[in-house]
């Protein structure tokens, strides 16, 4: 029975042993690709295509692609969009408060 490693064997080990995670959190892509939107925006405003932004985050340290890119970016949009087009929600009417200051007396 042979029982000796492969070099081979020892290098994929060697490497395979020494693998990093791939992202540092979950969702850290993403969080950073809301919090960058309005600049992401404004470069898709100048020409710039998703996977030219995505290449510069991709030279930063943000390996992405652009259909990544492009799926969370359109995503904080619509966040974006989804808090500004909400309503205020409304005080409470006066006459309640002063409903239960007469109950009081």
């Amino acid at each position: 029975m042979d029982t000796e490693i492969s070099p081979l064997e020892l290098a994929l080990q060697k490497r395979l042993s020494k693998l990093k995670p791939k992202t540092q959190t979950p969702g850290f892509l993403r969080s950073v690709v809301e919090r960058q939107s309005l600049r992401i925006e404004s470069a898709l405003g100048m020409g710039y295509s998703y996977d030219e932004v995505a290449e510069i985050f991709s030279e930063q340290g943000f390996k992405c692609k652009g259909s990544t890119l492009k799926k969370y970016h359109l995503q904080a949009k619509k966040l974006l969009d989804d808090k500004n087009s909400s309503p205020i929600p409304e005080l409470p009417e006066k006459k309640e408060a002063s409903q239960s200051t007469q109950k009081k007396s």
